[in-house]
């Protein structure tokens, strides 16, 4: 028997599954607990494979197509930081020729907070939160995070390593750079760029446009037409996400580029990019800011700018991640943490407040 099943209902059935509180929403939650589910099933693949399926499956429930793709790219760039996905670079596919960027799904692992609390990690091929059925309603989702809090005389941290969960250091998780100047950054960068040869010609690249006077983001990013000067570049790649560069153009033509990831990096070329122009921004005396609005017992940091993996990872333990409103993201911060999270961001990333 053929039965007409609401949009609603599918939803509902679809969230029951993945072990969400009952509802009809397409929230954040259910797309990072779908994206992990699938992860489970297709990694090792590229981002570009995890945001086509994910937008596939659900292009029969009338959504916006582009803006469901940005937005579970942003879902799978979440899910990297707080280090449920691994991200590699240069993966040997079929073609021994071609080099990709894939995601893996990270293996079962915690990490302990100074609270007592545990961060869960990774997932299994065949289920995105391989915990003990008794557990797996006491944890709670923080934005991409999930925390499992202790109960009295628990010894949390022994019994999920007798489940079979790794543990991580918090020193290990953060992996936090060294502070570095703006003036530095750049400087490095620009003596790596004088010490190449002539770029050849790069197809469909996009270059942030620090000329523009606009908080929005993705705005900024346009196909290069008469520009000067040295940019930070993305162009996309047959195979895997997008790269990632610093380069040099004259009216508008390609001179020169360096790749991100550098040779010997521990870091994704999305998270030097962003540093990078991060430092661009505060030399030109006009750096990107962030939005300081009151909370019950906290400060709630709104972000107009993609944070590299290892701060969202920092807010994301000092505080947590929560619903971002009319931004690229936003963290709870505690009011014994405040200045303390607020120097950070000056420090290693030159943002500024605005309350």
């Amino acid at each position: 028997m053929i039965e007409i099943v609401k949009k609603g209902e599918i939803i509902a059935s679809a969230r029951h599954d993945l072990g969400l509180p009952e509802g009809a929403e397409m929230d954040s939650a259910y797309w990072f607990a779908g994206l992990r589910r699938l992860a489970g099933q297709l990694c090792p693949c590229s981002p570009r494979t995890l945001v086509s399926s994910m937008a596939g499956s659900h292009r029969a429930l009338a959504l916006d197509g582009v803006d469901l793709a940005d937005q579970l790219e942003d879902c799978v760039d979440a899910l990297v930081a707080v280090g449920d996905l691994l991200e590699f670079h240069d993966v040997t596919t079929l073609d021994e020729k071609v080099k990709a960027t894939w995601v893996f799904a990270a293996p079962p692992s915690f990490v302990m907070h100074p609270s007592g609390a545990a961060y869960i990690l990774g997932m299994a091929p065949d289920d995105a939160l391989p915990l003990p059925i008794t557990w797996r309603t006491r944890v709670v989702t923080r934005g991409p995070a999930r925390v499992l809090e202790p109960l009295p005389g628990e010894d949390l941290e022994g019994s999920l390593k007798t489940s079979g969960f790794r543990p991580l250091s918090l020193n290990a998780w953060m992996r936090s750079p060294k502070p570095e100047s703006a003036a530095s950054i750049i400087a490095g960068l620009d003596t790596k760029l004088a010490a190449l040869g002539p770029a050849g010609h790069v197809p469909d690249l996009k270059i942030f446009d620090w000329t523009k006077d606009t908080r929005s983001y993705r705005a900024r990013w346009v196909a290069p037409s008469g520009h000067d000067g040295s940019y930070i570049v993305r162009r996309p790649q047959a195979y895997g996400a997008d790269l990632w560069g610093y380069a040099r153009l004259e009216r508008g033509e390609l001179r020169k580029l360096v790749d991100f990831p550098v040779p010997g990096s521990r870091y994704r070329g999305c998270d030097v990019a962003w540093r990078a122009q991060l430092a661009i921004d505060a030399l030109l005396n006009r750096p990107q800011r962030y939005r300081v609005l009151a909370l019950d017992g906290g400060k709630r940091f709104d972000m107009f700018f993609p944070l590299p993996d290892w701060a969202r990872r920092r807010l994301s333990t000092i505080g947590h991640e929560i619903a971002s409103d009319k931004c690229l993201m936003s963290f709870s911060i505690p009011l014994n943490a405040v200045l303390a999270e607020q120097a950070f961001l000056k420090e290693y990333l030159f943002l500024e407040c605005e309350e």
